[in-house]
């Protein structure tokens, strides 16, 4: 099975309520070894879209 691109994980992670923020993400796609997490997490676009996700998840639990 292929394993999902950083940015694909990122937005799992925040769509299944397991992080709270943007910092848990970075935290566990690094422990999961996924490659350039800062670099893919750095743009303000891409941590508006993560910020949505992890608030919709958060208001579904």
């Amino acid at each position: 099975m292929q394993r999902l691109s950083t940015l694909e994980r990122a937005f799992a992670l925040a769509a299944s309520g397991s992080c709270r923020t943007v910092a848990d993400i970075r935290i566990q796609l690094k422990r999961e070894q996924l490659d350039s997490v800062d670099a893919h997490l750095s743009g303000s676009l891409i941590q508006r879209q993560l910020k949505s996700r992890l608030e919709q998840a958060n208001a579904a639990a």
